[in-house]
């Protein structure tokens, strides 16, 4: 594929994942095989209504420096965990990409994050008493600055950010669904750059207790997903963000995004909260045709698969029907299952899924997939082609698939691939007669 300087590219990233402080914290998980759900009575007693405990938490979530952000700490502790630390991620995103965040003052930047809103589930504000100011001052902030369209506005604001700031909501595909928002304005001119957030954080046990109740969520804490053992999905954190932009205008690349769609399930006999196989096939298909990419240079999928019992069947089949069977492929193509290390991180999990494909790229290896031991029975058709990954896989970076799916239905696409680095077979040669400039960059004077 022809590469150009309009090209659109991932050129910072930064991340608050369970057990993980940081990206590089993640990808030392992730390589070390660190099963990153924990058992924990950090958020609410163990065996509370007989909700597994298991969960992929973020604990570091009482850190936050108001004062470089400009915040009160009256404000500080209205605010939800998430919205301060979408203000740290998003800015430590765009510094990662060797960008000031004070020059992008005043810009068509636009924000875009991925989140879930759960109704009824943040109870109502003490009514305040007549006349009594302070109560009604607290109250209204309380409202105000938990409303989940803030997690963006809070960003633009912060940064003087003059491009679209909004929430994006399509349930568990909300992270991909924002990525293909902000990729679709820079390609219409729009905008110029975007921060694209995914937040999820779980205080609340009623909605564990509820989608366990329901066969959703597993009752062991136990994320096996594809595996003959799965019995539903694991909840987990995750807060991080990504900057992309035009590559000609970017210090950085981390990869490429080459096609990035959105579709829809439609109506379905089973019930809308039963994904489509058929639609999802449809979605990657257009993905790759659309934007005349060989569908046999796909070097590995990641996943969305989260242990449920349908969802996981639906997707492996409408991989296998898309990127194997279309194009009659044969060369094994790996499949990669992030939540299989962390859980569901709903919103957030596309932008993490991408995460870790980057670190993929860059570490020249695949993380292993966890809890994997005896492959589903009805998935075993498929594998091979489909590869998958049990083991540390020593890998080439090449084209990449990112799936996402929401439950009411709403799908979403993306293609990466790295940034190809070109090497000469005299690079490294240094004529002597010939005085060089080098040059060595840092971001501070001690550096």
């Amino acid at each position: 594929m022809s590469t150009s300087l309009d090209d659109i590219v991932i050129s910072g990233m930064s991340g608050r994942f369970p057990l993980s402080d940081s990206v590089d914290d993640f990808a030392r998980n992730l390589f070390s095989g660190v099963d990153l759900i924990t058992e924990s009575d950090s958020r609410w007693p163990k065996d509370f209504c007989d909700i597994s405990s298991r969960m992929g938490r973020i604990e570091s979530y009482d850190r936050f420096d108001g004062n470089f952000f400009g915040v009160t700490p009256e404000m500080a502790e209205i605010m939800v965990p998430e919205s301060r630390m979408l203000l740290e991620v998003a800015y430590e995103a765009v510094m990662d990409a060797g960008v000031s965040p004070r020059l992008l003052s005043d810009s068509k930047t636009g924000v875009y994050v991925g989140a879930v809103n759960y109704g009824q589930m943040d109870g109502h504000p003490q009514y305040p008493l007549d006349g009594h100011q302070k109560q009604i001052f607290d109250g209204f902030h309380d409202i105000m600055f938990n409303l989940k369209s803030f997690f963006a506005a809070n960003i633009s604001f912060q940064m003087n950010l003059k491009g679209p700031s909004l929430l994006v909501d399509t349930a568990c595909s909300s992270g991909l669904a924002a990525l293909c928002l902000a990729y679709e304005a820079i390609k219409a001119g729009t905008i110029d750059r975007a921060i694209v957030g995914g937040s999820h954080m779980l205080f609340n046990p009623m909605i564990s207790q509820y989608k366990q109740y329901m066969g959703m969520c597993s009752p062991r804490g136990v994320s096996a997903v594809l595996d003959e053992s799965a019995d539903g999905y694991v909840k987990s954190d995750a807060v991080c963000c990504l900057f992309i932009q035009r590559a000609n205008d970017a210090h950085r690349v981390y990869g490429r995004v080459v096609s990035a769609r959105m579709g829809m399930d439609g109506y379905k006999t089973l019930g809308q909260f039963s994904p489509s196989s058929e639609a999802q096939e449809a979605l990657m298909i257009e993905a790759y045709k659309c934007e005349n990419i060989d569908p046999l240079k796909l070097t590995y999928f990641e996943a969305h698969a989260t242990g449920t019992k349908v969802g996981d069947t639906e997707e492996i089949k409408a991989i296998y029907k898309a990127y194997c069977e279309a194009p009659g492929r044969r060369k094994p193509l790996p499949i990669g299952c992030l939540k299989s290390s962390m859980g569901h991180s709903e919103g957030a999990s596309g932008v993490a899924a991408i995460i870790k494909v980057l670190i993929s790229y860059e570490n020249e290896s695949i993380p292993p997939n966890l809890n994997l031991k005896n492959l589903k029975q009805e998935l075993k058709p498929y594998f091979p082609p489909l590869l998958a990954i049990n083991e540390i896989l020593s890998y080439k970076p090449g084209l990449v698939a990112i799936n996402n799916f929401g439950i009411g239905g709403a799908n979403a696409h993306v293609l990466v691939e790295p940034n190809y680095k070109l090497q000469t077979s005299d690079g490294l040669k240094i004529a002597e007669t010939i005085p060089r400039i080098v040059n060595i960059c840092g971001r501070n004077e001690d550096s």
